[in-house]
């Protein structure tokens, strides 16, 4: 894998691989299988020596480990199921090629939707046990916690999963750190789940006692839900009448008012006008609005000022947060050492002239608030500009602004591969991403110090530029008296006249001149001799700028020697007069 595709792994969202992370690059949020599994599995290993001897046995269980790994990334459960459920596979096997991915295969299929009959399979090679333990150790999680955390898990794998645990299951909290000890109906509520089923399963099951626990932060069930979903939790809680101390909470819900879950959904639809009135609002307390801003994700445990970030919010409310909140806050970090700079650029797919234009705004906006937020690097050493650089558009005014108030020490940044943004700007331009402007920017600035800068693996930027941006490159680079040797033609010896280039080799000419030279001497370049076509010839704009430049001071030249000379013959004929 080069270095950029490692590089690139990012997501909007975190994007390289960091250490205790799976192969996918996310952090592992399933509970891996239980102790009575992992010692099942040495067992059969013990009892099975030629297992240890049998390189073709081994290479079997890692090529079938990554073809399943890339079926659950496609969703292929057809192909994951037949392998799950081939009865010539002993279940020992199916362990050994689980066990081989084994953050993965207990993660991957709840984060992308599996059905319950890929599920069951797992279930049933595993043993309930791991599906419920009775208790979780520090740093990990239920298979119930990872089912709702990422909202794509169907009704069905939900009902399966409590099935199984019954209510201490549903009612267990997450000891995973960033879930900050929340519940599987606390993350169903924070991602939204699509299934309100989910919500109405989970407190039948869970009960008031449900209701009555916090994550470690101090936030309630209430503080997740948005309008919509205390909807859904007040009709199950009026169904439950009977149960006791359910009118307490029946109270809470129907009293309560902006909660932090609300707040998150406004920012997720972009819903500005409603967060604009809440935040200049003289009835909520300012506590009451620092505590929803405070609110963050289980996913990134960042804070809603970072989700209002990444969704470009506009600079009039960025400006009530900050006043609310202190400028400190604007350094706050998520788990990925993010800022909320970090947030704003992050974001690779931006396809409307809109959020680009609300992207610089935004990110000129906090650079003025702290410009500090530029050096600041995350967990793998990425500034924001880093991550600009993986976008599918870059706004170059972005780009300018950043670089002339980060300067040279913003620009040999590297992340922990060694990558300064100039590696990125070129592995971009490889996919065809109109970067040379920037990496012309960023050498205009950087000059020769970034452009000798070598990655953990000894490459410079300048060794993933073709041959012809590399001249391109050069060319723009260089000093005048050598730029006019570069534009002189080989045939005719001349300052280039509407330049023209054989895509085969580069070599550039005057049109005339090659023209001429394909028609007198035959359809090999006259400088290697490579074969081509008059059809194949390419107008190279940018030379013929410069070229016509070349000629416009070669004119000047000739017009001051021109004026000198006749000063020096009028001198001597006065000189003769006298």
């Amino acid at each position: 894998m080069s270095e950029h595709q490692d590089s690139s792994n990012q997501g909007d969202d975190s994007s390289q691989r960091i250490p205790n992370q799976n192969k996918d690059g996310i952090t592992t949020t399933a509970a891996p299988p239980t102790k009575e599994f992992e010692s099942e599995t040495n067992a059969a290993l013990e009892l099975d020596p030629a297992i240890d001897s049998d390189s073709e046995e081994m290479e079997w269980v890692e090529e079938t480990s990554k073809a399943m790994y890339d079926a659950c990334c496609d969703e292929d459960w057809n192909t994951f199921g037949k392998f799950l459920s081939d009865e010539s596979i002993s279940k020992r096997k199916k362990k050994l090629v689980l066990e081989e991915y084994e953050e993965t295969f207990f993660d991957l299929p709840f984060r992308c939707g599996a059905p319950s009959s890929i599920i069951k399979y797992l279930v049933d090679i595993v043993g309930k046990d791991t599906v419920a333990p009775s208790k979780l150790d520090d740093g990990q999680c239920s298979w119930l916690h990872t089912a709702t955390l990422f909202g794509a898990a169907s009704f069905e794998v939900v009902k399966l999963l409590v099935d199984i645990g019954g209510k201490s299951l549903v009612n267990m909290q997450s000891n995973l750190p960033e879930h900050r000890k929340r519940t599987a109906l606390q993350l169903a509520l924070s991602v939204e789940a699509n299934d309100s089923r989910i919500l109405e399963l989970l407190l039948k099951i869970g009960g008031v006692e449900l209701l009555e626990k916090e994550d470690e932060d101090g936030y309630g069930t209430v503080d997740f839900c948005n309008e919509a979903q205390s909807e859904v939790i007040l009709r199950v809680l009026k169904d439950m009448k009977n149960q006791v101390d359910v009118q307490k909470h029946i109270d809470l819900f129907e009293t309560s008012v902006v909660t932090p879950g609300q707040v998150e959904t406004w920012i997720q639809n972009r819903e500005w006008e409603e967060l604009r009135t809440y935040l200049k609002s003289d009835e909520v307390t300012k506590e009451a609005k620092k505590r929803c801003l405070k609110f963050g994700c289980a996913i990134d445990n960042d804070n809603l000022f970072h989700r209002f970030c990444s969704h470009f919010g506009p600079l009039d409310v960025a400006q009530c947060i900050i006043d609310l909140m202190g400028s400190e806050f604007l350094l706050s970090r998520d788990n990925g050492k993010d800022t909320c700079l970090h947030a704003t650029c992050r974001n690779r797919f931006l396809n409307c002239d809109k959020d680009h234009r609300a992207r610089h705004a935004l990110i000129e906006f906090l650079v003025d608030q702290n410009r500090m937020l530029l050096y600041a690097t995350n967990q793998v050493h990425e500034t924001a500009l880093h991550l600009l650089m993986f976008g599918n558009r870059i706004h170059f005014d972005s780009v300018v602004l950043m670089t002339d108030i980060g300067g040279l020490n913003l620009l040999q940044r590297q992340t922990f591969q060694g990558l300064t943004v100039l590696h990125l700007a070129s592995y971009a331009l490889n996919k065809n991403k109109p970067n040379k402007a920037i990496i012309l920017y960023f050498l205009a600035k950087g000059g020769s110090t970034l452009r000798e800068i070598k990655s953990l693996s000894g490459r410079k930027a300048e060794d993933s530029w073709s041959p012809e941006l590399k001249q391109y490159i050069d060319l723009h680079t260089k000093i005048s008296p050598a730029l006019s040797d570069d534009l002189q033609c080989p045939v005719c010896f001349d300052t280039m006249d509407d330049v023209h280039m054989i895509p085969n080799c580069c070599h550039r000419f005057c049109k005339k001149c090659i023209t001429d030279s394909f028609h007198r001497n035959g359809n090999t370049c006259p400088v290697c001799r490579v074969e081509y076509t008059l059809g194949e010839l390419r107008k190279d704009p940018l030379l013929c700028k410069f070229a016509m430049l070349v000629h416009e001071k070669e004119e000047q030249n000739k017009a001051l020697s021109a004026e000198l000379a006749d000063l020096k013959r009028k001198r001597n004929e006065v000189e003769i007069d006298i």
